[in-house]
């Protein structure tokens, strides 16, 4: 596996966010993913329909993981209910391109790791990591061994 290094300008996300210790969001990602997918409709001035995102922010002290399945917006216009609205600052990142089923998903995470460590890279744990999803990926609840699933994966970097 081979990683590139981008710079990701400033981006503004509504979405939903699902908490819990990572066996939690295991079990109940699928369902949350549909819940966002029923209600992404509320949101305005989404950048890009077809692209979402699940943005994590992990907590390693507590073993406590957030979710957000979110789209990327211009700005924000309106929040809907039960919604949060946040921004990710410029930033730098190794982005990875998983390709295959979910249940390899974490074949793809010990690659890149990999791949950091044998490139010098760590990455921030202060930031959030982001799953970019676009038209060529189909949502685990409806196709989890679906072998051509792809998505790209962005590790924010520590700066050097």
């Amino acid at each position: 596996m081979t990683g590139t290094i981008v710079r990701l300008p400033e981006k503004h996300f509504i979405g939903m966010s699902f908490s819990g210790s990572f066996q939690t969001l295991i079990a109940g990602m699928p369902g949350h993913w549909g819940d966002f997918l029923k209600r992404q409709d509320e949101i305005a001035l989404v950048i890009e329909p077809t692209v979402r995102y699940d943005i994590s922010d992990e907590n390693r002290s507590f073993q406590m993981h957030t979710e957000y399945v979110a789209v990327e917006v211009e700005r924000f216009a309106h929040i809907p209910q039960k919604m949060v609205g946040f921004t990710i600052p410029a930033r730098t990142y190794a982005k990875f391109t998983h390709v295959g089923p979910m249940t390899q998903v974490q074949i793809t995470y010990t690659q890149l790791f990999q791949w950091l460590h044998a490139q010098g890279l760590q990455m921030d744990e202060s930031a959030l990591r982001l799953e970019r999803y676009d038209e060529r990926y189909i949502p685990s609840m409806h196709a989890a061994d679906r072998v051509e699933n792809t998505y790209e994966i962005f590790i924010p970097l520590l700066d050097k």
